[in-house]
This record gives C-alpha cells, sequence and structure tokens, in this order.
C-alpha cells in the first residue's frame, strides 16, 4: 500500500499529526500477511471528538469531513456518502460487521488539535484504537486505547 497520507491540505489544523496518523495505519495494513490483509480500506478523516466513544455504534455523533478508497494503486477520494452507504450495509441484518474485506481506517483531531485519535479496523480479530500526540523533542507519542 502506499505510505503518503493524503490529507495534507495547506491550513488544516493538527495536519502533521493526521498525515501520522494515517501513515501509522496504513503501514500496519501493509505489514500484514497477504492473506490476512484487506482488500483495499476506506480512510476517513472524521470532525473533531471529545472522545474516542463518540465514533462507536451506528451513529456517529461528529460530520464525516473526508473518504478516500486506498488500494495498493493509491489513495482515491470519495464522496462520504459511498462510504456512509457502505457502512449501513455492514450494520444491516443481511451483512454481518465482520464479514468484509475492506478495512477501515479512521482519523480524528481531539478537540484543542494537540493530539489525534487513529483506529485501524483490519478484520474481525485485527482492530485497534490509538491517541497520538506530538512529544516535546518532536517525536510521535502514541497510546493504545482499545484492542479487539
Amino acid at each position: 500500500m502506499i505510505s503518503r497520507a493524503p490529507m495534507t491540505e495547506a491550513g488544516t489544523p493538527g495536519r502533521w499529526l493526521i498525515e501520522q496518523a494515517v501513515q501509522r495505519l496504513v503501514a500496519d495494513g501493509s505489514s500484514r500477511d497477504e492473506q490476512r490483509r484487506p482488500h483495499g480500506a476506506w480512510v476517513l478523516l472524521w470532525g473533531p471528538i471529545e472522545s474516542d466513544e463518540d465514533l462507536e455504534g451506528a451513529r456517529v455523533a461528529v460530520p464525516l469531513l473526508a473518504a478516500w478508497f486506498l488500494t495498493d494503486s493509491g489513495f482515491v477520494r470519495q464522496d462520504v456518502w459511498r462510504y456512509l452507504r457502505h457502512r449501513a450495509l455492514r450494520r444491516s441484518s443481511v451483512y454481518s460487521p465482520l464479514a468484509t474485506e475492506v478495512g477501515v481506517l479512521e482519523v480524528a483531531l481531539y478537540r484543542g488539535g494537540a493530539a489525534a485519535y487513529a483506529a485501524g479496523h483490519l478484520g474481525p480479530q485485527a482492530a485497534y484504537g490509538m491517541r497520538l500526540e506530538r512529544g516535546p523533542d518532536g517525536e510521535l507519542l502514541e497510546q493504545r486505547v482499545w484492542v479487539s
């Protein structure tokens, strides 16, 4: 998979954190063996959150700002409604949320922009969420929030 994050528009608050979060999630998905690697992944940029719980459940309380679909060829910008339709189908009674070969990588800044939340859903037993911050020396600090 491509390691360059698409979310680098000039003037985006927390741009560095968002780029680092996407690069970290993509690298993790790319490092999985081919049989366990998703066949593409949605890459989502959500509006600011208070906590990671703001992105859980069937109804998300924050707006979806942008969506891309990632394949081995790179990032392709998508209309956010395409992802929301995909999400609704995954949660319907016809399709199991775990019966998908497509990953979901989510990124959101915490309110204030000093930290970012990143979550990777790469299969039924390969999901995790983390909080990323820029340390005093400019290094990326990572704290796992949850693992499934």
